[in-house]
C-alpha cells in the first residue's frame, strides 16, 4: 500500500537531478533512523530498487518513512553558509545535497535531529557544525566529512513524505513543505485528534515521574542527554499541569503519578519553620523560597482536590498561601524571593510572572475556601498591577489571574486591563515562528473574559479596542501551531533515542529540548483550548449576535 501511495503521489524532478529521488528511513523505534538513498530514472525501476531484499529490513521496521524530493536548486556552498545564518537556529527546513546526483544528500529530518546546524544556545541563528557533521557523515556515508570549498555547488532541496507505523493500521501523509514540513496532517480543531495528543503528551510527562515522586526534568534530545538540573517550582506547575489532564482524561496512570509527585512536595520539598499551624515555603535550589514557587504548589493542590475530591492538601495549601500573605505589603506588592533559613528578603523583583502566579493561586484558594482574606489580597495585588500598567508584559499567568477575578468580581476595570494585555499582541500572536506555548494559554484564559463581556451589556464597552476576529483567529492558529512542537514518532525517530521522546512536547530554538515544563505550557494550553472547543459553536454564536455592538466597539 505505501508503495502504490507512492507511485501516485511522487514528483519528477529535471535535470541535471535523478528523475525520482527517494529516502528510505526506517527506526526500530529505540534507535536514531537509518537513512538510504535511492534514485531511479523511471517509476519501474524505482519500484525494483525499493523492493530489492537489501532494503527490507528498513520495511520490516517498526517506522517506516518514505521522502521524495519535491524540488532542489543549485547554490554556492559559501552563499548557502551565509544564507542559513540569517535562520532562526533549528529552523532551516531545507534537505542538503553534495552533488547533482544525491549520492550524498541528507533530509531537513537529518540536518536537525543531529544538530548539523545548530552551535549552542549562544548562537541564535542556523550555523554550520563542522564536528556533528563529521559524526553523521560517518554514520550515515562510512566515510569522513570534507567540507566544500565556497564556490562548490551544493544542491537545496524539499520533500514530501509518507509515514507508516508497524504497529498502526492507517499510512500517514506527512504535511507539505512549509512551516509545518516533516509532521503529521493534523487537525487540532478535531477533538479526537487533540485529545490524541493531549493524552500522548499527559502519558509522557506521567512517566517521569518517578518512584520517588521526583521528576526526571527534561533532555537534550539529539543526543538523548539529560538535563542535569532541577526546580520545585517546575515541578509543581508541571504536577498541576498533570492534574488538568487527569480532570480531563481520567486515567489511572496520570492520578498515580501525581499523587506520587505532590507526595513528593510535601514531605521533601515544603518547609513550616514556625511550626506546624504556621506559613509553609515550597523550598528550591540554593535553599531559595520562591513566591511563584508557592503560587504553583497551590494551583496543583487545589486542582488535585478539585479533579478528585480528595481534599487531604487543603491545609497545606491554606498554609502556603499563609506563606504568600507573608511575602506581600500593605501595597499589594510582593516579595519575589525569600532565604530559605531566615525568611529574609533575597529579591524583591526577579520575574513578573511570579506576581501573576501568586494572585491566580490565591483566586483558587478563596474558590475553594470562600475565605475573603485571599480575595483581598488578590484586589490589592491587581491594583497596583494596573496601576503600575503590567498588560505591556502579556503575560499568560497574569490572565489567568485577572480572568479568575474578573468572573467573581465584575469590576469593568479588571475586564479593559484584562482585554488589554492582549489587544496590541494579536499579530505577534498570529505570526511568532515558535511554538511559544504560553500564547495559546494567554489566548484561552482571556477569551473567558471576552465571553462574559459578550454576555453582558455593562461590559461590552471593555472590549473597545479589540480585534475581535482577529483575536480569535490567532488564537485558532497558535492552536494548530502547538502541532510543530509534538514528537510524532515520524519526527521522534531521527533522533538517538526516540522512545524516550515520542508523543511529548519539544522546543526547537532550544535544541529540540524537552523539559517537564515544557510539556506543561503545551498540555495547560492544549487542554484550555480543548475547552473552547466544546464551547466554540457558542461562543462564535454570541459573537454572532452582537456583532454590531462589538462592532462599534471595536
Amino acid at each position: 500500500m505505501m508503495l502504490a501511495q507512492l507511485r501516485t503521489d511522487i514528483t519528477a524532478l529535471p535535470a541535471p537531478y535523478p528523475r525520482y529521488v527517494v529516502f528510505v528511513s526506517s527506526s526500530d523505534g529505540n534507535k536514531r533512523a537509518r537513512v538510504v538513498t535511492v534514485t531511479a530514472s523511471d517509476l519501474d525501476n524505482l519500484a525494483r530498487k525499493l523492493t530489492h531484499p537489501a532494503l527490507q529490513q528498513h520495511f520490516n521496521a517498526k517506522y517506516l518513512r518514505l521522502d521524495w524530493v519535491t524540488a532542489a536548486r543549485p547554490m554556492r556552498f559559501g552563499d548557502y553558509t551565509t544564507a542559513v545564518r540569517a535562520v532562526k537556529r533549528n529552523y532551516s527546513r531545507k534537505g542538503l545535497s553534495f552533488d547533482p546526483a544525491f549520492r550524498h544528500a541528507i533530509t531537513e529530518a537529518e540536518i536537525n535531529a543531529n544538530a548539523l546546524l545548530y552551535k549552542g544556545s549562544a548562537v541564535a541563528h542556523c550555523e554550520f557544525n563542522p564536528g556533528n557533521f563529521q559524526i553523521y557523515w560517518e554514520r550515515r556515508f562510512g566515510k569522513a566529512f570534507q567540507a566544500p570549498d565556497a564556490d562548490h555547488i551544493i544542491h537545496l532541496f524539499t520533500t514530501k513524505a509518507l509515514f507508516r507505523d508497524r504497529s498502526a493500521p492507517e499510512l500517514v501523509k506527512l504535511e507539505p513543505p512549509s512551516a509545518n514540513t516533516g509532521r503529521r496532517i493534523c487537525d487540532l480543531n478535531d477533538k479526537a485528534q487533540l485529545d490524541r495528543v493531549i493524552r500522548d503528551g499527559a502519558n509522557y510527562l506521567a512517566g517521569e515521574v518517578n518512584s520517588d515522586g521526583s521528576f526526571r526534568y527534561g533532555w537534550h534530545p539529539c543526543f538523548d542527554r539529560p538535563i542535569r538540573h532541577y526546580n520545585t517550582l517546575r515541578h509543581a506547575s508541571s504536577t498541576y499541569a498533570l492534574c488538568e489532564a487527569y480532570e480531563h482524561l481520567k486515567s489511572p496512570n496520570l492520578l498515580a503519578a501525581v499523587k506520587r509527585s505532590l507526595g513528593h512536595l510535601a514531605t521533601q520539598r515544603i518547609i513550616s519553620p514556625l511550626g506546624p499551624e504556621g506559613p509553609a515555603y515550597l523550598v528550591d535550589l540554593g535553599n531559595e523560597i520562591k513566591l511563584g514557587g508557592n503560587a504553583v504548589a497551590i494551583l496543583a493542590y487545589c486542582k488535585y482536590g478539585a479533579a478528585t475530591g480528595d481534599t487531604r492538601y487543603l491545609s497545606l495549601a491554606r498554609r502556603l498561601g499563609q506563606g504568600i500573605l507573608s511575602m506581600q505589603a500593605t501595597d499589594g506588592s510582593y516579595a519575589h524571593v525569600l532565604h530559605g533559613d531566615s525568611l529574609q528578603v533575597k529579591d524583591r523583583q526577579r520575574t513578573v510572572y511570579y506576581d501573576g502566579e501568586a494572585a491566580f493561586a490565591l483566586m483558587r484558594l478563596y474558590h475553594v475556601t470562600a475565605d475573603p482574606v485571599w480575595l483581598n489580597a488578590v484586589r490589592a495585588a491587581v491594583r497596583r498591577y494596573i496601576a503600575a500598567d503590567y498588560w505591556q508584559y502579556n503575560d499568560h499567568w497574569l490572565a489567568y489571574c485577572t480572568t479568575e477575578l474578573a468572573l467573581t468580581d465584575p469590576d469593568p476595570e479588571y475586564f479593559r486591563f484584562g482585554i488589554r494585555n492582549v489587544r496590541d499582541y494579536i499579530p505577534f500572536i498570529a505570526g511568532r515562528i515558535t511554538t511559544f506555548p504560553t500564547l495559546l494559554e494567554l489566548c484561552c484564559a482571556t477569551r473567558l473574559l471576552v465571553r462574559q463581556a459578550l454576555s453582558d451589556p455593562a461590559l461590552r464597552p471593555t472590549l473597545q479596542g479589540l480585534d475581535l476576529p482577529a483575536f480569535v483567529k490567532a488564537m485558532e492558529t497558535r492552536a494548530q501551531y502547538l502541532a510543530n512542537g509534538v514528537f510524532f514518532p515520524e519526527v521522534a525517530m531521527y533522533f538517538r533515542n526516540p522512545a524516550r521522546i515520542t508523543g511529548s512536547f519539544f522546543i526547537r530554538h532550544h535544541g529540540f529540548r524537552v523539559r517537564i515544563d515544557d510539556v506543561e505550557h503545551y498540555l495547560s494550553g492544549l487542554i484550555a483550548y480543548r475547552a473552547y472547543l466544546d464551547d466554540r459553536a457558542d461562543f462564535h454564536d454570541l459573537m454572532s449576535r452582537h456583532g454590531t455592538v462589538a462592532a462599534q466597539n471595536i
